[in-house]
């Protein structure tokens, strides 16, 4: 397998992984939404292993009937980015700050406040029991997460982005789509598979 071959095999991986099968794993837990530079990272390491192996002999598919090394990569960068993240005050308020600069330069409505409260878009999809409430972003220690801004409702979902002020830019990108719908609403149920008979 070429270096071209292996990042071909790797970005097909990881989009297969991050868009078709992650409704099946949201069963088993929060979804993680994943920024663009990190899906550049996970695509970069899984085509390195996937290189590697080639090396010894040990093909795309000899992975996959043991282990899923696309999972294990967009697992291990979550786990990077959505836990230990340490920061200053000055750290988190400029990235925080950058979160509502860019928000706002995109038109969005919001709410400044520990989270930032963004209100959906008119012709946009609707969130919350009654179709009206608004999304809401945090960073914390667990790293950026988003969740219907509501009393009632689940749990956050994390983000996978740098806790930084690039990383903001990405999740302010990220959440214009959401609201927009050019992206899955990360808040609907996960489709239901259907029994074969």
């Amino acid at each position: 397998m070429s270096d071209t071959s292996a990042l071909d095999a790797a970005k097909i991986d990881i989009r297969r992984w991050t868009r078709e099968e992650q409704s099946a794993r949201a069963l088993y837990g929060s979804r993680v939404l994943y920024t663009p530079s990190v899906l550049a990272e996970a695509v970069e390491l899984l085509s390195k292993l996937y290189a590697a192996g080639q090396e010894h002999r040990i093909d795309r598919e000899d992975w996959a009937a043991v282990t899923s090394l696309p999972v294990g990569v967009l697992d291990v960068l979550a786990a990077r980015y959505c836990s230990r993240v340490e920061l200053t005050g000055t750290e988190w308020y400029a990235a925080r700050d950058a979160l509502i600069g860019e928000l706002s330069a995109k038109g969005l409505t919001i709410r400044p406040g520990e989270r930032v409260a963004v209100e959906p878009l008119p012709d946009g999809p609707r969130f919350g029991y009654r179709g009206q409430a608004s999304v809401s972003l945090a960073l914390t220690s667990g790293g950026w997460d988003i969740r219907v801004d509501e009393v009632a409702s689940a749990g956050p979902h994390p983000i996978a982005a740098a806790a930084t002020e690039a990383g903001a830019r990405e999740v302010a990108e990220l959440v214009r789509k959401i609201l927009s719908g050019e992206v899955p609403s990360p808040f609907a149920a996960p489709p239901v598979k259907e029994a074969r008979a």
